[in-house]
């Protein structure tokens, strides 16, 4: 395993600060000096052997990486607010090795004023300062979002993005964001789903939007994954070939150009799913179903309709509207359907 340079670490993270302090004409005047943030003897472990295993970044501030060392994994976030993290993994202290592996490598923008920093960076330096012992962690993690540290043991690699997405509820699970306990609840069970058949980035990515419709286009994706799913297995039985109907799928569309239409698709999808779900997402909507249609019909040709007014803009779009949408119980019900199908179609 590779080891991290500790110097070269240290200088990406006081050249971060020396760069976000000089872009507002307010730079430090220990500039460019040697610096470093103190640590522990096992903080100065992780930041050699530490492995980057994976990353998301949502915007300059919010991200979350996973870190492997010797069986533990550690997942560190900033700009996140976690009071209560997800039963999958365990708060952990953040010292000065980890903070200073992840300012470094994940680089998040700092959020205090200059006027901060320099009350903090330029008290001292190995240049200027007798017994320069390097900053104080606390000190410099306060000039950046908050930051937080969790982890895990023996966790498989394939399970990394499913924590994320619980990390990432977790932190929509708070008052003052649009996500209710109901649907945070619902989204935490998708979970029990194969990572590899869920696009647990993108949902990380569509619950900390601000637009309740990110979410809603992202669990239609999750039902899009699956459009294939009959057509391939009844291709598969019909030429008595034994394969993994994903692999048919994707060798069909690349060698033939074949691929489901959306609409028949969802409504054969949604045939296998719960009356219960069909009916909570057609009331979210605003659209009861009525007496002398087919349930499964309707709902995914009214699902389809929104889909097609959030992704386009053509005139006939436009008539559809979704001031009246229950967003919570949309996402909900859509959340219930999606782990239904997924479930149906792995059986």
């Amino acid at each position: 395993m590779p080891s991290r340079n500790k110097i070269a670490a240290n200088t990406a993270v006081f050249k971060l600060l020396d760069g976000y302090c000089s872009l507002r004409d307010e730079p430090l005047a220990n500039a460019g000096t040697p610096r470093w943030i103190s640590t522990t003897k096992d903080g100065r472990d992780f930041l050699i052997r530490a492995t980057l295993t994976e990353q998301l970044s949502f915007s300059t501030s919010v991200k979350v990486a996973r870190y492997d060392l010797s069986n533990r994994a550690y997942f560190i976030t900033s700009g996140m607010d976690i009071p209560e993290p997800p039963n999958c993994v365990a708060l952990e202290e953040l010292d000065g090795g980890i903070l200073t592996t992840f300012l470094a490598e994940l680089a998040p923008r700092p959020t205090a004023p200059p006027s901060a920093v320099r009350n903090i960076v330029e008290v001292a330096d190995k240049l200027s300062t007798d017994g320069y012992d390097g900053h104080d962690h606390t000190s410099i993690c306060s000039l950046f979002p908050r930051i937080q540290v969790f982890s895990a043991s023996d966790l498989l690699a394939g399970e990394t993005f499913k924590v994320f997405f619980l990390i990432c509820l977790a932190d929509r699970r708070r008052i003052d964001q649009w996500i209710d306990e109901q649907l945070a609840d619902a989204l935490a069970a998708i979970t029990e789903l194969c990572p590899a058949s869920i696009p647990y980035s993108v949902l990380c990515r569509a619950i900390l939007d601000m637009d309740p419709a990110a979410l809603f286009l992202a669990l239609y994706r999750c039902l899009e994954a699956l459009y294939a799913h009959a057509q391939a297995q009844a291709f598969m039985i019909r030429i008595g070939l034994e394969k993994d109907w994903v692999e048919m799928a994707e060798t069909l569309e690349s060698t033939l150009g074949w691929y489901p239409r959306e609409e028949p698709s969802l409504e054969t999808l949604l045939a296998t799913a719960l009356s219960e779900d069909l009916r909570s997402v057609a009331a979210a909507l605003k659209e009861p179903v009525p007496q002398d249609a087919k349930e499964s019909s309707f709902v995914a040709k009214k699902i389809y309709d929104l889909r097609n007014a959030l992704v386009h803009y053509r005139p006939f779009h436009r008539k559809v509207s979704t001031a009246t949408v229950d967003w919570n119980r949309l996402c909900e019900a859509m959340t219930r359907l999606v782990r239904h199908v997924h479930l149906e179609c792995s059986a």
